[in-house]
């Protein structure tokens, strides 16, 4: 078979996910029709293929107030998993915790609380008093929480925050971006997928007072099941949410609405969009070759190329069809060649715009050839 038609054969098959790069899925977005959101900034995230779908205002700078939690939480759960912590640990709250100001679970001296009633403080009625308490209780101290904060943030790529408290409440240089929000959101659900069904509750009652979850897509959507509200006076109404249908899960990011009822309905709108406006693909999983390259000085006379592994993309709906693959090898190829090694490249094109660009690896290693076969490619490469 041609290489062109088992390419388009054997590598692209429609199941599920996300676009290949910001800037590709931004310009399709609008082949699609333009998103509008009523927000200061938002993104749209595929969480199976790690992309983004679109943006606007991502990468810009702003105050996340409570999504701060969403960090504090990923430490305290890290402390879990490690053993640092146990659930069941009584804490009796400080009196920094007891005076953090905004909301808050009640703490009081008299009731100490368990880890696992303050993750339920901290996620589902977003006290920050629980914050506080956690922050204390994990790392000693809350400015030695942030510290572990910022240096986590690094850790998982997020260039453009830098937290100053473990609560969210303002501060000059506490910042954060929509996208590297739904990057620690999707770390969150990928590192701790037990865990994470805290923030799909409704409600929490701690010392005789319930309080229900900010988030009103949790009793609108079945398939939302997470994450966190925030509002501040200069954030704005924020929230960060997820949904899970069938084997795709999307997470979409507003910062900056203009109310409770607009974040809620913004976010539930890029959700939708998300899951319908996308057709999801499933790009390598198989052995096929892709195309063979000269090898020169080897054993073999050659080798096959395929792709490392298996990846995914989502392109808008309207491309699916016209996604037509393009593939480069390298010009001179000289053993010891080792399997895996990249050798080339396969670049996924439609309407004449790149959407994805993969290596393309040895499928075999090319051991050196014998004296005379070294000899003889010696002379021909000679003649090239």
């Amino acid at each position: 078979m041609h290489p062109i038609r088992a390419l388009i054969a054997a590598v692209l098959a429609t199941v599920a996910l996300a676009c290949a790069s910001a800037s590709a899925c931004a310009a399709s977005s609008g082949a699609s029709g333009r998103i509008e959101v009523a927000a200061k900034s938002w993104v749209l995230y595929d969480f199976n293929a790690r992309q983004v779908l679109a943006s606007e205002q991502g990468e810009r700078r702003f105050e996340p107030a409570s999504l701060t939690k969403l960090m504090t939480a990923y430490l305290v759960f890290q402390a879990l998993e490690r053993g640092d912590i146990e659930r069941s640990r009584m804490v009796t709250a400080s009196k920094a915790a007891l005076l953090a100001p905004g909301a808050r679970m009640y703490l009081d001296e008299r009731h100490p609380a368990t880890i696992d009633q303050l993750l339920r403080g901290l996620i589902v009625q977003s006290g920050n008093d629980a914050a506080v308490a956690l922050a204390e209780t994990v790392a000693g101290s809350e400015s030695r929480f942030v510290e572990r904060m910022n240096a986590q943030a690094q850790r998982l790529g997020l260039t453009n925050t830098r937290f100053a408290n473990a609560s969210g409440k303002p501060e000059a240089q506490h910042y954060s971006t929509s996208h590297d929000m739904a990057r620690l959101a999707a770390a969150l659900i990928r590192d701790f997928p037990k865990d994470y069904r805290l923030f799909a509750e409704r409600e929490f009652t701690f010392n005789g007072l319930t309080q229900p979850n900010r988030n009103r897509l949790l009793g609108r959507d079945p398939s939302v099941d997470g994450l966190k509200t925030g509002q501040t006076p200069a954030a704005g109404y924020c929230l960060v949410s997820s949904a899970k249908r069938g084997e795709r899960r999307i997470i979409a990011v507003v910062m900056g609405a203009a109310n409770d009822a607009a974040r809620a309905a913004q976010s539930q709108r890029l959700l939708n969009l998300g899951f319908t406006r996308w057709d999801a693909m499933r790009v390598g999983g198989s052995s096929a070759e892709l195309a063979r390259v000269r090898v020169w000085k080897g054993e073999s006379r050659d080798v096959a190329l395929g792709l490392a592994g298996e990846t995914l993309l989502a392109v808008p709906h309207q491309r699916r069809g016209r996604i037509q693959p393009r593939i480069e090898v390298r010009k001179l190829v000289e053993a010891p060649v080792t399997a895996g090694q990249p050798l080339g490249r396969l670049t996924l094109v439609a309407d004449g715009e790149t959407l994805a660009e993969y290596p393309l690896v040895a499928r075999e290693p090319v051991e050196l050839g014998g004296f005379f076969r070294r000899l003889v490619d010696t002379a021909l490469l000679w003649l090239e």
